[in-house]
């Protein structure tokens, strides 16, 4: 039992913290702050095992407090940088020890950096296995059962247990935290907001560039599956990158929709309309000097800014053929009055509502074995990547240049060949194993220029044309 799971053992050595940050959470301002423990689930006999070569199910803890940064997500709201974070957003210097800084997390970290419905002194365990599964307490104990398992999908059904197993539902989870979610309903977290926005981000937040496969593959596996222990380039890969395109755009128009009907309301954030985080950071943040590319704007002078196209590119690649035409025209209708010097929120609202509810029934469409097939989406990213002549954002650059890294392992894997190596020095995203010392997965340099992808695309283009 000494190496049960030393979480725990983390978590009475860090017990003490709660009392700088005030004691418990008010649970009168937040009724639907529960304490279910995950105690019961990191037992010998079903989560908690710590022999070498058992299952990765059965060493889910270990493998989660060893190598999953989320177990860390909440002592990162202790360090010096936090700390400074949060005194600019309170406009004042605030200790770690003083209640006004346990309230300023409360309102702005915990619904990601923790489980905002345990006790503050389990917080220091992060975003738990509860965040991403669902309560300990809906779990029970029939899941382990063989009856249970025998349901397929639909045991999933009228429960509060959160389906992971599919490709869709795990990348909605993700991207509640990773791109953002307003009004909650739904899942063990509901309640509090969760929002990277421009104040937020201005205290020194890391902007939000969430991208499903490629954070993925890098993510430490605790769970028992072959076909998702492979790296890039696989049949599953292809799927995760597809289903993660549609999923993440979704989230993000979802947020778009909230954002516009909140400024609407009473809310004290009615006023931050337009959101500036919505906008490309470059829009504004760029050198004064010339020539710039980040200074390249449209002919189209009512542009306040460029919308970040970080989740929506690709997306003719992603959805289906016979569907692209109408994506075009509901993302560019959409682009145009976001983009507008005064965007109207509620116009803004009802287009970004209409795409999102179009690209949920794409997504039930695409999800479907017949319609997943690494070998369309090969064919659909080497015509897009052909076509591809200027590159004006490092969004959308690094955006393609995942793209392409899908493609060009894909090639390897479906043809006779080997991948296209052309990839050799990579200055758009990071390799290795995630670890909680990694490096971030994406980060915009200060010296970005989009000609930094034409030496791979040209490359890539040129051994394409000797592929299937």
């Amino acid at each position: 039992m000494a190496s049960l799971v030393h979480a725990f053992t983390l978590a009475f050595l860090l017990f003490p913290m709660r009392l700088a940050f005030g004691g418990e959470p008010d649970v009168n301002a937040h009724p639907e702050m529960q304490s279910p423990s995950i105690t019961g689930c990191m037992t010998t006999a079903c989560h908690g095992s710590n022999v070498p070569d058992a299952k990765n199910w059965q060493r889910a803890g270990k493998i989660w407090f060893d190598t999953d940064p989320h177990a860390r997500a909440y002592t990162s709201l202790l360090t010096e940088t936090s700390a400074k974070m949060v005194s600019r957003l309170a406009e004042k210097e605030l200790k770690p020890t003083s209640d006004e800084y346990r309230e300023v997390l409360n309102a702005k970290c915990i619904s990601c950096h923790s489980n905002e419905n345990v006790s503050e002194s389990q917080r220091v365990l992060g975003a738990d296995c509860q965040v991403c599964h669902g309560s300990a307490d809906a779990w029970g104990s029939e899941h382990y059962s063989s009856e249970w398992k025998s349901l397929g999908k639909n045991r999933f059904d009228g429960t509060e247990r959160i389906n992971v197993e599919s490709m869709a539902g795990r990348a909605k989870v993700c991207a509640s935290c990773h791109v953002g979610e307003l009004d909650r309903k739904m899942g063990q977290n509901k309640g509090l907001d969760r929002e990277v926005d421009h104040r937020l981000m201005a205290a020194g937040h890391p902007p939000m560039y969430f991208e499903f496969e490629s954070y993925l593959r890098r993510y430490p596996v605790h769970w028992d599956t072959q076909d998702e222990s492979v790296a890039l380039g696989s049949k599953l890969g292809m799927e995760r990158w597809r289903v993660g395109k549609i999923s993440t755009a979704i989230a993000k128009l979802n947020l778009l929709v909230a954002r516009a009907e909140r400024s609407t309301s009473k809310s004290p954030h009615a006023a931050d309309w337009p959101e500036l985080t919505e906008y490309s950071c470059t829009s504004c943040h760029h050198s004064l000097g010339q020539p710039s590319w980040r200074r390249t704007r449209g002919s189209n002078t009512n542009t306040l800014a460029n919308w970040d196209d970080w989740t929506v590119s690709q997306l003719d690649c992603a959805v289906r053929d016979q569907s692209i035409e109408e994506l075009n025209f509901q993302l560019g209708g959409l682009k145009k009055s976001v983009e507008h010097t005064m965007p109207e929120p509620m116009q803004v609202g009802l287009l970004a509502g209409s795409l999102k509810g179009w690209l949920e029934m794409e997504l039930n469409y695409v999800s479907s074995p017949s319609e997943n097939s690494a070998e369309v989406m090969l064919l659909k990213l080497k015509s897009r990547m052909a076509s591809v002549d200027s590159l004006k954002s490092w969004e959308s650059a690094t955006q393609w240049y995942l793209a392409t890294r899908v493609l060009s392992e894909g090639i390897g894997i479906l043809g006779s060949k080997a991948p296209v190596s052309f990839v050799k020095e990579d200055p758009f995203v990071r390799s290795g194993t995630w670890l909680p010392t990694a490096s971030k997965e994406f980060d915009a340099p200060t010296y970005f220029d989009p000609d930094m992808l034409n030496n791979y695309s040209t490359e890539l283009k040129r051994q394409l044309q000797t592929r299937p």
